[in-house]
């Protein structure tokens, strides 16, 4: 069982910030400035693509929550890791990345505060829109998954055994959406 998820973010910068809060201006601004070649900032050397294809990501993370009877507070979420990714934790200094985390236990989080997607929501709206032979899921590419479920369905060895189940520079983690904005940042202050 799971017991935490994990935020991870830039070394000298601030935690539990959007790219979806921002102007199309300031966001292609701050992705200029962190894209490289690294798997976790590629994504930015194609920032328009990448813009787009975030907002209809968040767009069906939003109603498919929705459909499931959730309230989110919130328009867009704030990315987290499901317990936490060895990946993340091991392999970003071999790309010259200082990263911090945030850890907040899932016991602070309802039914409304938080979702998952296995791996990263893009990648799992992606995998269920082109459907690639080699590393399809059915049960989780295209469906996101409420806190209760989770409980059931997932265990902390699985972020390890997605490393190889998916290509080489996709990140492998199960992914937290959190809705609740204000709920992590007043952890974050109180801890």
């Amino acid at each position: 069982m799971f017991e935490y998820v994990t935020h991870y973010y830039k070394q000298n910068s601030v935690p539990f910030q959007s790219l979806s809060a921002l102007s199309e201006a300031e966001a292609l601004k701050i992705m200029g400035e962190l894209r490289d070649n690294s798997p976790m900032f590629e994504r930015f050397n194609h920032p328009m693509e990448y813009l787009e294809n975030r907002a209809q990501t968040e767009v069906w993370l939003w109603n498919s929550f929705i459909q499931k009877g959730g309230k989110p507070p919130e328009r867009f979420p704030i990315y987290m890791v499901l317990g936490h990714s060895s990946w993340l934790d091991t392999r970003s200094f071999e790309y010259g990345h200082a990263i911090n985390s945030v850890q907040i236990p899932l016991s602070i989080f309802s039914e409304d505060d938080i979702t998952f997607t296995v791996p990263d929501s893009m990648v799992s709206f992606s995998y269920n829109k082109d459907k690639p032979q080699q590393y399809y899921r059915p049960e989780y590419h295209g469906h996101i998954f409420t806190l209760s479920e989770a409980k059931i369905l997932f265990h902390p060895e699985m972020n390890d055994k997605l490393e190889k189940e998916l290509p080489v520079g996709t990140i492998p983690y199960i992914e937290a959406q959190v809705w609740n904005h204000q709920l992590i940042r007043t952890y974050f202050q109180m801890d």
